[in-house]
């Protein structure tokens, strides 16, 4: 898959995320939770796809959502550093 393919998945996931989700935790270990909790989600969906050869775009979908979490916790981090 092309970099650019990939921002650009990522970066509509991220848009998708901020407004279903628009208030991100202030706490920093729930905050660290989330991007952590899409990680295991990814985790499950690539052993899932090992074991019962479930879709490969399971996979994708829970690695842009890891990459996107991981993003907006750094965005919101940066955003109470400035403060």
């Amino acid at each position: 898959m092309k970099i650019e393919t990939i921002l650009g998945l990522v970066m509509a996931e991220i848009d998708r995320a901020e407004k279903l989700h628009p208030v991100w935790p202030t706490d920093l270990v729930k905050a660290a939770a989330i991007p952590v909790e899409e990680a295991g989600e990814l985790l499950k969906a690539a052993n899932d796809h090992g074991e019962k050869r479930t879709s490969y775009q399971s996979i994708i979908t829970e690695a842009v959502h890891t990459a996107a979490s991981a993003i907006r916790f750094l965005k919101n981090l940066e955003e109470k550093n400035n403060e």
